[in-house]
């Protein structure tokens, strides 16, 4: 079976179950913004939809290639640094903690632009922070 096929499936699983899930968040009948389901039902149509595009026309890539990059040294590095971000998230200033992820990010996947390492990581994190902390209103744990 073809790796994209099989990551199409997953892919559509996990949209399924983040619907689900998103389901039984509880939210304000009145609620003057966005309700908490938003977010997690555009993504999982988001990864519904990719999902299925993948499974029903898969690339050339066969399963064994995509498994052994994931555990390269490479795809490692990137699998903790995003726990590492993930668990930290809630202790950690949003701006701090995005810079670095996407710094450790763009080293692990081989950026060594130094105009690049500099400006990318500050880039995203601002607009990520004043996208959703002001543009969706989204209470980001920050440093005060």
């Amino acid at each position: 079976m073809k790796a994209d096929r099989i990551a199409g499936l997953v892919s559509v699983a996990a949209g399924l179950g983040l619907g689900a899930a998103a389901a039984q968040l509880d939210i304000l009948a009145n609620q003057p913004t966005l309700s908490a389901r938003f977010f997690p039902y555009v993504l999982a149509a988001v990864l519904c939809l990719g999902g299925l595009a993948l499974a029903i026309k898969p690339g050339d890539t066969s399963l064994r290639q995509v498994v052994d990059g994931l555990l390269a040294r490479r795809g490692l590095a990137f699998a903790a640094a995003l726990l590492v971000y993930a668990l930290a998230f809630r202790f950690i200033d949003f701006r701090l903690g995005t810079w670095a992820f996407v710094l450790i990010a763009m080293w692990v996947l081989g950026s060594r632009r130094w105009l690049e390492l500099v400006l990318v990581p500050v880039a995203v994190s601002a607009v990520t922070y004043v996208v959703f902390r002001h543009g969706f209103t989204v209470l980001l744990p920050v440093w005060t």
